[in-house]
């Protein structure tokens, strides 16, 4: 049987550490090999919901992440993927590890400001790596300092509740998000000299990639779903379900909010008409464009232009940034 785990929900048999931050966007916790049925992960196989990494500082832990067994010691760590497999095959009672947590579209704009979108594929290639000292050190440190601003940023959200001083409560989320955005940079340097050419790619994974690939080089001409599967040769069943499944969003999420982006930046930083961005978009005409961005907006694309405020999102921030930088990314490498 295949499981969906939640990990930011607290299981009535677990007795473990955890803390909720940045708005239950991120966790932490701590596991222990006392726990009965660590995760949910020893009797089935679960699937997570979040991206993250697990550390292990005491004992040893046999597991398997998308049907890839690896055995993990002291001084080791594994990155996992929302949707990726687990199941615990084994380990020792002394076990103890610092588990944590977000999801992707929150990590995923971090990781486009020290490498291109590539970076996700290469970290689910290679996801396990064995640290040294010097580097136990430093993330045990930043996770350290991460839950005590973490605590910090809930008391003050508290605090503003009752006392409506936002500029403080602003200032100790923002320590909370760079906090978070240190502690990547520390784990992208753990695997900053592995050699990553040593397994191949899952076919998933390949799809994904080449679909995010092609959609940043083609969306203003091709919004449908069949045109990337058949790119790969699938049925646009198929290659939906396996875009839903190692991304967490459909492919026609993907599409219609790179489209959005590219309509709402060129709506405030260019001249041109809506006439003009809706034919560059190679949408079929001016009205339809219209209507398209209203329904995703509840703006017509007018009066965004002239700074009304939109009620709604086609997506969560998180993602539309996860867009964005990607937009960003294949702008500069197709000037250079």
């Amino acid at each position: 049987m295949l499981k969906v785990l939640y990990v930011c929900s607290k299981s009535s048999y677990f007795v473990v550490k955890f803390v909720i931050m940045l708005e239950d966007r991120v966790i932490i916790r701590e596991i222990e090999g006392g726990e009965i049925d660590i995760l949910d992960a020893e009797e089935d196989i679960v699937k997570f919901s979040m991206t993250g990494m697990f550390i292990c500082k005491e004992g040893e832990i046999t597991l398997s992440l998308d049907e890839t067994e690896y055995h993990m010691t002291k001084h080791s760590i594994i990155v996992y993927f929302s949707y990726s497999k687990l199941h615990i095959i084994s380990h020792t009672p002394n076990l103890r590890g610092t588990l944590i947590g977000t999801n992707l579209e929150t990590i995923q704009p971090m990781l486009y400001q020290v490498s291109n979108f590539n970076a996700l594929f290469v970290l689910k290639k290679a996801p396990f790596q064995t640290i040294t000292e010097v580097q136990y050190d430093n993330l045990q440190q930043h996770i350290t300092m991460l839950t005590t601003m973490t605590k910090r940023e809930q008391e003050e959200r508290k605090n503003y509740l009752a006392t409506k001083r936002r500029p403080v409560a602003d200032m100790a989320r923002k320590q909370a998000e760079l906090l978070s955005y240190s502690l990547i940079l520390e784990v992208l340097q753990c695997y900053a000299n592995m050699p990553f050419d040593m397994s191949p790619m899952s076919r998933k994974d390949e799809v994904l990639q080449k679909f995010v690939t092609q959609l940043y080089r083609k969306y203003r001409t091709e919004h449908e779903v069949s045109y990337y599967a058949n790119q790969q040769f699938l049925t646009s069943r198929y290659f939906s379900a396996i875009v839903k499944e190692r991304s967490g969003k459909s492919p026609s999420q993907w599409i219609s909010t790179a489209l959005l982006v590219d309509a709402q930046n060129l709506l405030k930083s260019s001249n041109m008409t809506i006439k003009e961005i809706s034919d560059l978009l190679c949408f079929p005409n001016q009205s339809y464009f219209g209507k398209w961005f209203k329904n995703l907006t509840s703006l017509g694309p007018l009066d965004y232009r002239k700074g009304r405020k939109s009620p709604k999102n086609v997506e969560d921030t998180d993602f539309t940034d996860v867009i964005q930088r990607g937009l960003n990314y294949v702008g500069k490498t197709l000037d250079e």
